[in-house]
Formats: C-alpha cells, sequence, structure tokens
C-alpha cells in the first residue's frame, strides 16, 4: 500500500497591494445578477518571493492603470468580485493578477467575510516564476469612499 505523507498546508503572507478603484462604469442587471464594473485605476504593492525558502526576495512596484474589478450581487445578496490588473515591479518587470472572491456583507452593511483565489502570472524562468507555482489565497478589504475613490487592500498568502 502507497504510502501518503500527513502534511498539513500552512499559509504565509507574500503579497499585498493597496488599489485605487474609481466609482462604477457600468452597473446593471445580468442574468447572475447585478452586474457591477469597476475601473481599477492605480495603487502600490509590495511581497515576498519564496517566504518559505531560506532565500526570500522582497519585491514591490505599482498598479497600473486600465484593470477592472468587475462584479456580481447575486440574488442572495453575496457579491462575487473578478478583478483582472496589471503590476509593473520596481525593477522593470510586468506581472498579472486575477483574484476571484467571495465577499459577505452583514446586516450592518459591513464586510463581514472576503476570502479569494490569487492567480498570478509572471514571465517564465525568471525572477518571479515563483507566483506562477503556487496557490496564493487572499483577503480584500474595502476602505472609505472619498471623492468617487477607495482603496481596496488586497493581501495574499502562499499556500505551502
Amino acid at each position: 500500500m502507497m504510502q501518503f505523507s500527513p502534511t498539513d498546508p500552512k499559509l504565509i503572507q507574500c503579497f499585498q497591494a493597496d488599489v485605487d478603484v474609481t466609482g462604477a462604469l457600468l452597473s446593471q442587471p445580468g442574468p447572475t445578477g447585478q452586474r457591477n464594473v469597476y475601473p481599477i485605476v492605480g495603487g502600490r504593492f509590495t511581497g515576498t518571493i519564496a517566504p518559505e525558502t531560506d532565500s526570500p526576495r522582497s519585491f514591490a512596484g505599482d498598479i497600473l492603470p486600465g484593470g477592472f474589478d468587475l462584479q456580481r450581487v447575486r440574488s442572495d445578496e453575496l457579491k462575487e468580485l473578478e478583478a483582472i490588473y496589471h503590476l509593473r515591479t520596481d525593477d522593470g518587470v510586468f506581472l498579472e493578477v486575477r483574484n476571484r472572491a467571495l465577499v459577505i456583507y452583514g446586516p450592518d452593511g459591513r464586510q463581514h467575510y472576503s476570502r479569494s483565489r490569487i492567480h498570478f502570472e509572471a514571465p517564465t524562468g525568471g525572477p518571479y516564476s515563483w507566483l506562477n507555482e503556487r496557490v496564493i489565497v487572499g483577503t480584500t478589504e474595502v476602505g472609505d469612499w472619498q471623492d468617487n475613490r477607495v482603496v481596496v487592500r488586497v493581501r495574499g498568502f502562499a499556500v505551502v
């Protein structure tokens, strides 16, 4: 009989972004619920490549304008999000991010739950290819709206 390893996954924080978002570009009903599209207009991020190893490396950079936070408010009032945007690291490498989340708000209007799967696409064979090789889960927190803008904090945790 085959022996299986009894290892349990651990979470190690590897990414944090403050994503600048503006008011809804589109808000209308669709077949799967209310559709909302929020433009992503910038922001900053920091992180650690290979935090579980003996040689972790810090990285940081800018969130590029032109992405979108696509939202669906389902009939049960849960919100499904898919944010698609691009990063430029401080050393000039471009990374793609696709973040799919489930968000639950309570009767008080406050966010009670938000968990996501963050998918990175980095150039293969380069210093950021570790991002292509890991499952990363995350959280999102929405700040306070001011002048039709809000900062959404995204935190990512490598499953190791």
